[in-house]
């Protein structure tokens, strides 16, 4: 054995992953954690736990010489990277081993290697492994100018030194290369710390497919089969599931013997996985290898049995592979949905803030470190939890997990939690048809995407805000008097209401719409009323359940308050935000039209015009970062600026004041 303690230099939910197969197989753990990450679960799960510096991940779980001193600290000989951070810097990995410590992933040699894509590629083609028509090395506008006229268009941008979707530019016209070009320079070399670029042709219309791949270092090297992550949104997966639909037993077994035949021509070893576009032909085309665990190796699990992380240590161990390609079968359907904590229907922005209540399924494996009362904050990545459901068949599969995301409670941080429901019982997700180019080609403001508040849901947020669930439940003897507020659905960009709780003859009625009842000649055409039975209040572990049931159907919702009166209730898998407006402030205070806002917190980091500026409509004004994704915030309106509120590094909150343009169509008032 190398090894009896083992350090997990990462946070959130993998930490937590790989600490609990780490223990399980005997190892002493030690978790690292920032100034954010004080009380996070993860420390607590370790049995000793270092603290490595302040929030911000470069000087925390990105300093890799504060992770080597943590080691020397608590005796640690081992390191796993999990995924993210310092999982694929070679520096890194040589740094450790250079400590006479263990590095739980492949040589340095291989992850510089297959770390940068240009060389990755050139790799690849010496093993006789397809990939896909593109040119490296270009560091100028010409260049790219050159290559992209050469390829032909549409091409693809990508950051050459990383992935997930950063430095990563879909480019169809000419005209939009050469600030596409600028963006994924900008953007790879923040995320990477390099702004080399590569040009490929894209292919559209293809599948992203990747193949497990798990290697020992007495030569054995063995595929464990395939997973689909065609569903994406900036290049970034949001689902992905084993066996793909699209591949069958021949395809799998030629991709597999690729990657077999790939990781042997460069010697590697531990887990990894190589990425393929396959297009509409059946012909698959090298990406790139991530040289780690991945996000979504859940899945794999769930379909051979097999625990990777456990296979990851034993390999470190020195162990050879006590089973052969064989031996590896695939059994039913699996399918992870990457709870994010952002917002689909205003650009996937990320989300921060504090969560108000979380309960994870029942009948499942949910990967979390989420709990009531944490904080989500920007320094961090997005993803806040992965749910995975397993089933005999595909069907089966997305059937369970469809209803598990119905009784996820995720309350207080907005969450894709509703949005990947939905892409769940989209047709050409049921059908397995799903391609790259899906979400992109969808409309997510209409009706399918976008569920509107439920009966049940209203009359929820009239009862709380309203402050009459005590008296509705003291029965009709207690009347409420045609009790009546407005109500703002905050989760629908403001849409707003009143509602009106009374009673009548047959018990509690609500009704809402523009206008009370009686109140007007002509009755809203939105107005509805519905009768309100059986009402139940209660205070669980969890946090508040209101039971009530409407026209005869009776539901319980999840529901939880800000400290500022905002209400939150779980809908099913949607989560919606309610507030109480005045009357007159109903339709909403409009701000002036040359005020910009942060739409997320972040961190500026760049400001591309001065106070004086004459900038048009649409114009890049301010980059702003938050969750490892960068935003441009263009000019609202054309006109000059004439306030800058904000400079580079400085951290903002949603909805903080950027700047302010004085627009021409002020200026032309008379």
């Amino acid at each position: 054995m190398r090894f009896d303690t083992l350090l997990v230099a990462n946070r959130g939910e993998i930490a937590l992953r790989i600490l609990r197969t780490a223990r399980r197989m005997g190892l002493r753990t030690v978790a690292v954690y920032s100034d954010a990450d004080a009380h996070g679960p993860h420390v607590r799960a370790a049995d000793m736990a270092v603290h490595i510096g302040p929030t911000p991940a470069d000087q925390s779980y990105r300093n890799g010489a504060a992770l080597i001193e943590a080691c020397r600290r608590t005796g640690a000989q081992a390191i796993h990277p999990g995924y993210g951070f310092l999982s694929e810097n070679a520096e890194f990995a040589q740094a450790v081993a250079d400590a006479g410590l263990v590095f739980v992933g492949p040589s340095a040699r291989v992850i510089a290697l297959m770390g940068n894509k240009a060389q990755a590629k050139q790799a690849m083609q010496a093993a006789g492994v397809p990939t896909v028509p593109g040119e490296q090395g270009c560091a100028t506008q010409e260049q790219i100018a050159a290559a992209a006229r050469r390829i032909g268009f549409p091409v693809i941008l990508k950051a050459a030194a990383g992935g997930g979707g950063r430095g990563m530019r879909v480019v169809r016209e000419a005209g939009d290369l050469a600030e596409m070009f600028r963006q994924a320079q900008s953007e790879a070399a923040g995320a990477f710390g390099s702004g080399e670029i590569i040009i490929e042709r894209a292919i559209e219309r293809g599948r992203h497919i990747e193949v497990q791949v798990l290697c020992d270092e007495h030569g054995r090297c063995l595929h464990l089969g395939e997973r689909d992550c065609s569903t994406q949104r900036r290049f970034q997966k949001l689902i992905e599931e084993a066996p793909s639909p699209a591949v069958d037993a021949a395809l799998r077994e030629a991709m597999g013997q690729v990657a077999r035949q790939a990781c042997e021509a460069i010697g590697y070893t531990g887990v990894g996985t190589l990425e393929f576009l396959l297009d509409d032909q059946k012909r698959f085309y090298f990406m790139e290898m991530n040289t780690r665990l991945q996000v979504e190796h859940g899945v794999t699990e769930l379909v051979t049995g097999l625990d990777l992380v456990e296979q990851q240590i034993r390999v470190a161990q020195g162990e050879a592979l006590t089973f052969g390609q064989q031996d590896v079968r695939l059994k039913g359907h699996a399918i992870e949905l990457r709870l994010c904590a952002e917002d689909p229907w205003a650009g996937f922005l990320p989300q921060v803030g504090t969560v108000g209540e979380w309960q994870a399924p029942a009948g499942i494996r949910t990967d979390s470190a989420l709990a009531s009362g944490m904080a989500i904050s920007p320094f961090y990545d997005s993803m806040v939890a992965k749910l995975m459901a397993w089933g005999e068949s595909r069907e089966a599969c997305i059937a369970q997990l469809a209803r598990a995301c119905e009784r996820t409670t995720a309350l207080g941080v907005r969450t894709n939690l509703g949005f990947l429901a939905r892409c769940l019982r989209h047709p050409r997700f049921a059908q397995g048809q799903v391609t790259t180019d899906f979400l992109a080609q969808e409309d997510l403001q209409q009706p399918f995407w976008r569920r509107a508040p439920s009966a049940h849901a209203l009359a929820a947020a009239a009862l709380v805000l309203g402050g009459a669930v005590k008296t509705a439940m003291a029965g009709p003897a207690e009347r409420l008097g045609g009790r009546s507020l407005w109500l703002r659905d905050a989760t629908a960009g403001g849409t707003t209401m009143q509602c009106t709780l009374a009673r009548d003859a047959a018990g509690l009625v609500l009704h809402c719409g523009e206008r009370a009842p009686g109140k007007a000649a002509v009755e809203d055409a939105q107005a509805s009323s519905w009768q309100i039975a059986h009402l139940r209040w209660h205070d669980e572990a969890g946090g508040a359940r209101l039971g009530l049931a409407i026209e005869g159907i009776y539901r319980e919702l999840a529901c939880w308050q800000e400290a500022a009166g905002r209400l939150w209730v779980q809908d099913g898998a949607d989560a919606f935000v309610f507030e109480r407006v005045e009357r007159f402030e109903a339709a909403g205070a409009r701000q002036g039209s040359g005020l910009l806002r942060a739409p997320m917190s972040g961190r500026v980091i760049a400001v591309l015009a001065g106070e004086g500026q004459s900038v048009a409509q649409g114009d890049p004004l301010v980059v702003i970062e938050s969750m490892k994704m960068e935003m441009p915030l263009a000019a609202p309106c054309a006109g000059r600026i004439a306030r800058l509120h904000v400079g580079e590094g400085q951290q903002l909150d949603a909805g903080q004041a950027v700047l302010e343009v004085d627009s021409e169509e002020e200026k032309e008032t008379p």
